[in-house]
């Protein structure tokens, strides 16, 4: 069986971190926190609000330093999200203005609808950089 080669890392002009940042909206990570929060909630409630700020913190620097289609497409789908998953509950207004178990519902909605590609990258990228967190990693046991 032939042994696969590894790939090099990007060179270090090529490095989002190395990019540098063109801030995203205000209102971004607040939008942000509405999906991140429903997204993480347990049974037994809502996560820290510490780890929430932390994980949207994060999304947003690295949306800042996207470029093109792959930023349009991120702060894209977390404006349409929260406009659009409300009225998948039949409710008005911003994701936010729900309360937690209600948010968690039209996200579930939403993403098993004809629309739900338009949670698919604010999802993925929340829950890679909430596996990053130290304390989820020691949760997990996935520590480094």
């Amino acid at each position: 069986m032939r042994k696969l080669e590894l790939l090099a890392p990007p060179p270090a002009h090529v490095a989002v971190r190395a990019r540098e940042s063109d801030a995203v909206p205000a209102t971004f990570e607040v939008r942000l926190a509405a999906i991140a929060e429903a997204l993480f909630a347990t049974e037994a409630g809502p996560v820290d609000p510490r780890r929430i700020a932390w994980v949207c913190a994060d999304f947003a620097d690295f949306a800042s330093r996207a470029q093109g289609r792959g930023r349009l497409v991120l702060l894209l789908s977390v404006w349409f999200l929260t406009w659009l998953a409300p009225l998948a509950v039949w409710r008005l207004g911003p994701l936010a203005s729900l309360p937690l178990d209600l948010r968690a519902e039209a996200l579930e909605r939403v993403e098993g609808s004809g629309v739900g590609f338009i949670a698919l990258a604010p999802k993925a990228m929340l829950c890679l950089m909430w596996f990053e967190h130290p304390d989820t990693q020691r949760e997990t046991k996935t520590e480094p």
